[in-house]
């Protein structure tokens, strides 16, 4: 489906079998021999194009990629690896030139992002259609961008937590967002299923259920070497790990076996600056969605919807554990609060104390 600015594409990313090598680089230059590598192993079942793979926020420094060709069968030699790469809705657009101007070209979709009904992964796909290393304004290259479509996993969340008839409920109106709906008329939407969610069940737990299911994915690379920390130790290793990196991990503290989490200013210096109450609060939040509500205090949009916010979290510690937690908000934008604390209960007996003053 073509957007309205005849450049950039909605399209249902169909699932394909890829040979690849997942590493870190700290540039682009880095690519050309992971696929010259990738070509040598897999010579005679190539079918495609090659094909960077872009985990967002997977590595502290540089980029986690997977570089990848579609293969006609499985290859498996070293650090060479087969995986079916997953089928993936996306906004797509296609960029002339040098492969380091592509940023360009993505700022483009991000912006379209900004304005319409969307909301991206962490996950970024390019698409190498023509490479001319002679002449690099020639290249031709499809970038995609990987959606999170928020809609879609609300109505999972709700069939999985609460039945099929609630599902049918809570999406009424959904038939209505299209890749041309505006950012108001996606939230709007929004703002009204979280208003049945409330109306059909006061039950908090369940409610929570339903909306984390929404969250954005953390990334998995950064969850197995957490939780490879903790099969291999204890339990406050983790937190220390954490306390290395307070921009992914925010430097959570645990008395007993309850972690309190403060969300960082999505703008510190906004935050810090900030002239007005509703000014300090959207300084703070991190999610597009809430930022129309947070100058009307009670706010329009329910705070039920900040446990999708909640999902990301849970999806973290639960990765770790391999255990369902209880997440509770302590403090929420929506609420009138001027940041947003957690209280995530875990299934562990612990006593005393950890904190970042501690080490």
């Amino acid at each position: 489906m073509t957007m309205d600015n005849n450049s950039i594409q909605y399209r249902k990313l169909e699932p394909a079998q890829v040979a690849s090598i997942k590493t870190r680089i700290d540039s682009r230059d880095q690519l050309p021999s992971l696929f010259e590598r990738l070509r040598a192993a897999c010579e005679g079942c190539i079918c495609g194009d090659a094909t960077a793979i872009f985990h967002g926020g997977a590595a502290k420094d540089g980029f986690l990629v997977e570089a990848a060709y579609p293969v006609s069968r499985p290859v498996e030699a070293g650090e060479i690896h087969t995986r079916t790469l997953e089928a993936a809705p996306a906004l797509t657009a296609l960029h002339l030139g040098p492969h380091p101007s592509i940023r360009e070209t993505v700022l483009e979709v991000y912006h379209y992002l900004d304005q319409h009904a969307w909301t991206t992964s962490l996950l970024r796909r390019e698409i190498y259609l023509k490479f001319d290393a002679l002449h690099p304004e020639n290249n031709l290259t499809e970038v995609q961008v990987i959606l999170h479509e928020w809609e879609c996993l609300f109505a999972e969340g709700a069939e999985k937590f609460l039945g099929a008839e609630a599902r049918q409920y809570l999406m009424q109106g959904s038939e209505s967002i299209t890749p041309q709906s505006s950012f108001a008329e996606y939230t709007g939407w929004i703002q009204g299923a979280i208003e049945r969610l409330d109306a059909l069940t006061d039950n908090e737990e369940t409610k929570c259920q339903v909306v984390s299911h929404c969250a954005h994915v953390f990334p998995q690379e950064r969850i197995e070497r957490l939780r490879a920390i903790y099969e291999q130790g204890e339990f406050d290793d983790i937190l220390r790990e954490m306390y290395t990196d307070d921009f992914w991990y925010e430097k959570p503290v645990r008395r007993g076996n309850v972690i309190y989490m403060r969300k960082n200013p999505y703008d510190p210096e906004g935050y810090q600056n900030a002239a007005t109450p509703g000014e300090r609060r959207r300084a703070y939040c991190h999610c597009p969605f809430v930022h129309p509500y947070l100058d009307e205090i009670p706010s329009r949009l329910s705070p039920t919807f900040c446990y999708c916010g909640a999902g990301w979290y849970r999806r973290l510690w639960e990765g770790i554990l391999g255990q369902p937690v209880k997440i509770e908000h302590v403090e929420t934008l929506l609420r009138g609060h001027d940041q947003c604390r957690l209280a995530i209960t875990l299934p562990l007996a612990l006593d005393g104390e950890c904190s970042p003053q501690e080490e």
